[in-house]
C-alpha cells in the first residue's frame, strides 16, 4: 500500500447532493444527502443531550448494547468547508465531484458486499440510531473493534464476509496460489477484474467496468467527471478528469496507465483523486477499492515541500548505499514526481476508512508510471492536524515527562512526508527480484502476505532513517531531531491502540520491539512511561531500515516471516497477539488511556455555500 493511514479515525460522510443538485436517481441509494456547512475549523459536534437523538426502542437488546460501544470509541469531529467565495464554473465544479464521490461511496460498498446498498435502504427504513450511524461509518453492517457476530447493524446478523465479490463462492486457496500461471494469468491478477467461472469452469478475468454490479455506476462517475471537467479552470485537471472518466468505461483489465500520468501532471488549486487503489479489504489483498478524495491546495507547504523534491534522487542512492551494490543498484527517478500539500474537502469510499484515515499517500501503486519512477504524493495537511490534541494527551499519560514537551504536530507531518516519499525508493511491489534460491518473480509474489506490511514497514523506517540525512545537510538541529524522534514514537504508541488485524498497528509493533531490543527507546512497568535514548536512535533505525530493504530487495519470505514472528504471533483467521514486553506494554498503555476517557476523532465532511 502506497499510503499512511492513522488509526483512530473514522471518516464519516454523508452522501451526496445540495438544494441546487438534481434529485438522487433510481439506481442511487435513498436519502442520499450531502451536508454542507462550514468554517475552515475542525468543529466538535455536540454531545448526544445537546442535539437531537432519537430514541432506541430496543434498549434491553445485547446487540444494541454493542454498537453503543462500538459507537462510542470515537468522538465524532467535523471538517467543514465554504464554496461561498468560489468563482460560479468552480461550485459548479464541485457539485459534480462531490455527486461522483457520493457513488464512489456506492461503488465501494458493493465491494464491500454486493447486498450493502439494500441494506443501507433497509437501516435507514427501520433501523435504530445507532444501527444508522455504525452502517454508516463501517460502510457495512458489521462492527470494526468488536468481531463478535452480535454486534451488526442488522436484527438477522449474516455473516461477516469482505471483499468475496471479487471471486467464485467455490474458489478454492489452491487457485489463488497459481493465479498467475494460468494463461490468462495476467488478466487474473489484475487488481482491476473480478475473477468468474466461465461455462467450463475455468476462471476468467472481467474489467470492473463489464460486470453487472459495478460497471454502471462506473458509467455514472464517468458523467460527473465529464460534467466537472467542462467547469474546471485548469487545463491540466480537465485533461485528467476527462482521460479518467475514459478509462471507468474501458474494457481493459489495466485501464488506468494513461490517465495515471495526467493525474500526475495536474496543477492548479484542486487536487483530485479518484479510482480503485489499495487491496488490503481484498481477500488476499489482490483487487483494488474504489476511493475518492477532493483537496484544496495548501500553497504555503506545498511550496515548502520544493526542497526535498529537489533531494529524491539523493534519498533515493542513499538506499542504494545502505543495503550495499550487490543487493541494490540505485534506479533513476523521474524529475516530474509530484508532491502537493491539501485540505481535504470531501472523502468517500475506501478513502474514509472505517478507523483510520489517510494523512498521506503515495500513488499509483502500479503502471507504467511506476515502473518509470514516476509518482505523485499528497499530504493531508488538515487530517494530519485533527491529531494534535489527542497525540499531547496521550504523551501526558505514557511518555517521559521531560519529553512531552517534544510532541508535535506539524512534526507529524514532517514524518508522513518522508514515509510517503519513501516508498518511491527501492523495492515496489511488482518489482522484479531474484529470491534466495535465484527464481525471479516479483517482490510481491516472493513475500505473499508480508508483502503490505514490509512496505509500509520499510516506508516508516526509511523514511525516519533519512532524518539523518536532513541532520547532514543542515536542515534540523539537534532539538528539531528529538522532536521528529520523539512525534514517531507517539505516532507508533497510538497505531498500538487498535486491533492488530489492522496492518499498521503490526508495522509499528515491529518498530517498538526492535527499538526496545536495541535500548534506543525503553519502558518503565511501574510507571507505565516509555523513554527514548536519543542518542541510539539513528544506529536502531538504520539497520531496521537495512533490515526491511534487504528482504524486499532479495524476495526473502524466510527472513520476513522471521522478522514478524520475533514481535507478533499469527493465530490464524486474522488473529495476532504480540510478544513479552510488548504485550505488556500494550495493555498497560491501553488502559490508561480508556480510564482517562482518550478518544480519537471521527472525521466527517460538510461542504457549504454551493
Amino acid at each position: 500500500m502506497k499510503r499512511l493511514v492513522i488509526i483512530a479515525l473514522s471518516l464519516t460522510v454523508w452522501g451526496c447532493g445540495t438544494a441546487d443538485s438534481t434529485e438522487a436517481t433510481d439506481g442511487e441509494r435513498d436519502k442520499k444527502k450531502l451536508e454542507f456547512r462550514i468554517s475552515p475549523d475542525i468543529q466538535e459536534e455536540k454531545p448526544d443531550d445537546e442535539g437531537e437523538k432519537k430514541t432506541d426502542e430496543k434498549v434491553g437488546d445485547s446487540r444494541q448494547t454493542m454498537l453503543e460501544k462500538e459507537w462510542g470509541l470515537y468522538k465524532d469531529k467535523v471538517l467543514t468547508h465554504s464554496a461561498a467565495d468560489l468563482p460560479r464554473k468552480e461550485k459548479e465544479m464541485l457539485r459534480h465531484l462531490l455527486t461522483a464521490a457520493a457513488l464512489i461511496e456506492d461503488l465501494h460498498m458493493l465491494q464491500l458486499h454486493p447486498k450493502n446498498l439494500e441494506w443501507e435502504k433497509q437501516i435507514n427504513t427501520s433501523g435504530t440510531e445507532v444501527e444508522k450511524k455504525i452502517f454508516t461509518r463501517f460502510q457495512s453492517p458489521w462492527c470494526a473493534d468488536n468481531e463478535s457476530p452480535e454486534c451488526c447493524a442488522l436484527e438477522e446478523k449474516p455473516e461477516k464476509q469482505i471483499g468475496r465479490m471479487h471471486w467464485p463462492n467455490d474458489m478454492r486457496e489452491q487457485e489463488y496460489k497459481t493465479l498467475s500461471k494460468q494463461i490468462n494469468g495476467k488478466e487474473l491478477i489484475s487488481p482491476f477484474t473480478v475473477v468468474r467461472r466461465d461455462k467450463d469452469s475455468k476462471l476468467e478475468a472481467v474489467p470492473y467496468s463489464q460486470t453487472d454490479a459495478l460497471g454502471p455506476k462506473m458509467k455514472e462517475v464517468a458523467k460527473e467527471l465529464r460534467a466537472a471537467a467542462s467547469s474546471a479552470t485548469h487545463k491540466s485537471l480537465k485533461k485528467f478528469l476527462l482521460s479518467r472518466a475514459d478509462a471507468l468505461e474501458a474494457d481493459d483489465p489495466y485501464p488506468y496507465d494513461d490517465s495515471d500520468y495526467d493525474w500526475i501532471a495536474v496543477e492548479g488549486d484542486w487536487e483530485v483523486t479518484v479510482g480503485p487503489y489499495e487491496t488490503y479489504k481484498n481477500p488476499h489483498q489482490l483487487k483494488a477499492l474504489f476511493e475518492m478524495y477532493i483537496g484544496r491546495v495548501d500553497k504555503k507547504i506545498t511550496d515548502e515541500l520544493v526542497m526535498f523534491k529537489a533531494n529524491l534522487q539523493a534519498m533515493e542512492n542513499a538506499l542504494g548505499e545502505l543495503v550495499g551494490p550487490e543487493i541494490y543498484k540505485s534506479r533513476k527517478l523521474d524529475p516530474r514526481i509530484s508532491i502537493r500539500a491539501v485540505d481535504i474537502w470531501m472523502a468517500s469510499g475506501d478513502g474514509r476508512r472505517d478507523r483510520g484515515a489517510t494523512v498521506a499517500f503515495h500513488l499509483p501503486n502500479r503502471g507504467k508510471s511506476v515502473d518509470e519512477g514516476l509518482y505523485k504524493k499528497v499530504m493531508m495537511v488538515n487530517h494530519s492536524m485533527a491529531f494534535e490534541g489527542v497525540s499531547k494527551a496521550r504523551a501526558d499519560l505514557v511518555l517521559d515527562e521531560s519529553q512531552i514537551k517534544y510532541v508535535n504536530a506539524k512534526a507529524d507531518i514532517t514524518n508522513v512526508t518522508f514515509h510517503e516519499f519513501a516508498h518511491g525508493f527501492g523495492a515496489y511491489h511488482e518489482m522484479k527480484v531474484k529470491n534466495p534460491k535465484g527464481k525471479e518473480t516479483t517482490v510481491k509474489e516472493a513475500l505473499k502476505e508480508y508483502d503490505t506490511l514490509l512496505e509500509e514497514e520499510k516506508a516508516d523506517t526509511f523514511g525516519l532513517w533519512l532524518l539523518s540525512f536532513q541532520k547532514k545537510n543542515g536542515w534540523v538541529d539537534e532539538e528539531q531531531e528529538m522532536v521528529r524522534y520523539t512525534s514517531a514514537l507517539m505516532h507508533i504508541l497510538g497505531l498500538l491502540q487498535y486491533p492488530l488485524n489492522g496492518v499498521y498497528p503490526r508495522m509499528v509493533a515491529i518498530q517498538l520491539g526492535w527499538y526496545l531490543d536495541a535500548g534506543a527507546v525503553t519502558w518503565d512497568e511501574k510507571t507505565g512511561r516509555f523513554t527514548m535514548h536519543y542518542e541510539k536512535m539513528p544506529a536502531a533505525v538504520e539497520s531496521l531500515a537495512r533490515k526491511v530493504a534487504t528482504i524486499q530487495l532479495t524476495g526473502d519470505y524466510d527472513q520476513a516471516k522471521e522478522l514478524v514472528g520475533k514481535y507478533i504471533v499469527d493465530k490464524g483467521e486474522k488473529d495476532y497477539e504480540l510478544k513479552g514486553v510488548l504485550a505488556r506494554a500494550r495493555k498497560v498503555m491501553m488502559d490508561k488511556f480508556e480510564k482517562a476517557g482518550i478518544k480519537s476523532p471521527s472525521l466527517r465532511y460538510e461542504v457549504t455555500d454551493l
